[in-house]
């Protein structure tokens, strides 16, 4: 319902590495499904040709896959409407007084959520001492998308306790829920892609403090 065809970008022509003459945005789905360069448009009851659209660049594989050779490609569905993620881009400890290891600090941590399918965001939690507590962030811009059309990402932020590891880290974890519910799982171990696509697991950043 609300895909376009793009021609400009910041008020000037699209650039080449963008997909110059045109390129198809598709809200909520995996960016190989946003076509550059994009020629003609063609109604077809099945999948594109190609490597990109049906090779083995985008299919999520199962935990008992070890090697992808031999697999039959034309059974296994490609990434479409993707999941669910989240990243942090900003932590700082906001605390007084010089951190050591075993101490609680408090920090001041930032960053951005985004499921896919338009799926809005609910909630977004923090841990700093691998999961044992959490606090649930501040969703600021992006937070009041239309219900079923959120499209952008959600900023937020939060502060929080994180207990100082004996390398003198803070070690911070972020995971997002949407409006299904969906909660964005604690390792990727449960299925995985040849070149990492589709990973999201919870987000993990350090930043040295002590």
């Amino acid at each position: 319902g609300d895909v376009i065809i793009c021609y400009e970008m910041n008020n000037e022509p699209l650039p080449r590495d963008h997909g110059f003459p045109l390129r198809a945005i598709v809200p909520g789905y995996a960016a190989v499904r946003n076509v550059k360069w994009l020629e003609k448009i063609e109604l077809s009851e099945t999948e594109a040709e190609g490597a990109w659209q049906r090779g083995l660049n985008y299919k999520t594989l199962p935990p008992g896959i070890t090697d992808a050779k031999g697999i039959n490609l034309d059974k296994m569905p490609s990434m479409t409407e993707v999941s669910l993620f989240s990243g942090i881009t900003k932590m700082e400890q906001i605390s007084d007084g010089k951190a050591t290891p075993g101490d609680r600090v408090m920090i001041r941590a930032n960053g951005w959520a985004w499921s896919g399918g338009g799926r809005n965001i609910v909630r977004v939690d923090i841990t700093g001492d691998e999961g044992k507590t959490w606090a649930t962030a501040k969703l600021k811009e992006g937070a009041d998308q239309r219900f079923g059309r959120a499209w952008a990402w959600v900023f937020w932020e939060c502060e929080l306790e994180c207990t100082v590891s004996e390398s003198g880290n803070v070690h911070l974890a972020s995971k997002a829920v949407d409006l299904a519910f969906n909660v964005q799982p604690e390792k990727s171990d449960h299925s995985w892609n040849v070149r990492g696509l589709g990973n999201n697991s919870w987000y993990r950043v350090n930043a040295r403090v002590a």
